[in-house]
């Protein structure tokens, strides 16, 4: 238990409640996504305590954990993981409809389980269809989202990424979207290789619109090879600690995830994870060093 909490559960005055530290302000995870899905509670949490960082876990039917699974699957992970002092920070789900099967069910247990915050898994253009009856369409299924994350008390994300069909690839559509919707419900997750491969010179001007949207940071980067990008560590490509540092600004507090997607995504063995490990350790590295928090 930090000092603030238990100067909470004393029941002292706010102002003589210890502040959070940066680091813990800026929680890192790693994305698991192909390499650890399929370790057990123990195997994961050993892992994830070797590189030194949080979780960001797969929920999906091909995942870690299957949403209808949720409630049997995720205890024992969040309490192998708790025995390490780690945690799954977000949840990286297969949702993109609100009424789909098992998605309230499985949220709950995660709410219940102290995860805050989910990633809903994207949605993409039909080239056959108006843009903007499509993005009405999209704001209608996120409202219903966000209505039921404030009855629940959790918020959701959702991640822009590169390429002309996926909705937020503009950067102005995830805002229009996300218009009328509260930030604390449903908000972003500001992925800067994404942002930086589709806004190229002017993604501060991007980055200024979403701002006030921006829920979780997502660090990862690329370099150019005439017209085809090529994934790179944190620290070798085009994203750099100036990027982060105006993108960051003045916010006290911001979940932060690294996606290692440089090498070629593949299964990793439990006894064949180190130089897996290492690679997320070295990323995670290069965040804190870019946030400050070493």
């Amino acid at each position: 238990m930090t000092g603030a909490a238990v100067a909470a559960s004393l029941g002292l005055p706010e102002t003589l409640r210890a502040a959070p530290s940066k680091a813990e302000a800026f929680p890192i995870a790693g994305f698991e996504k192909h390499f650890f899905e399929k370790y057990s509670p123990a195997e994961t949490a050993q892992t994830f305590d070797e590189i030194g960082i949080d979780l960001e876990l797969t929920l999906r039917p091909e995942g870690h954990v299957r949403p209808e699974r949720a409630a049997d699957e995720l205890p024992p992970l969040v309490e192998a993981l708790a025995r390490r002092k780690r945690r799954i920070l977000v949840l990286a789900t297969s949702f993109l409809r609100p009424d789909e099967p098992d998605v309230e069910r499985a949220l709950r247990t995660a709410r219940d389980l102290g995860i805050k915050q989910y990633r809903h898994r994207g949605y993409r253009y039909d080239a056959t269809t108006p843009l903007k009856k499509q993005l009405a369409g999209f704001r209608s299924q996120l409202k219903d989202f966000a209505a039921m994350n404030r009855a629940l008390g959790l918020q959701g994300l959702f991640q822009n990424h590169a390429g002309p069909a996926y909705v937020g690839s503009a950067i102005w559509d995830l805002d229009l979207m996300l218009d009328d919707i509260a930030p604390a419900e449903f908000a972003v997750a500001f992925d800067t290789r994404h942002l930086l491969v589709e806004q190229g010179r002017s993604w501060p001007t991007a980055a200024r619109l979403i701002a006030p949207r921006i829920g979780a940071l997502y660090l990862k980067s690329f370099r150019w090879d005439r017209d085809r990008t090529i994934e790179t560590p944190l620290g070798d490509g085009n994203v750099n600690q100036a990027m982060i540092k105006q993108i960051v600004g003045d916010r006290p507090s911001l979940p932060v995830c690294i996606h290692v997607e440089y090498p070629k995504l593949a299964a990793v063995p439990f006894a064949e994870r180190a130089a897996t490990v290492e690679l997320f350790r070295r990323d995670a590295a290069v965040a804190r060093a870019w946030l400050g928090l070493t």
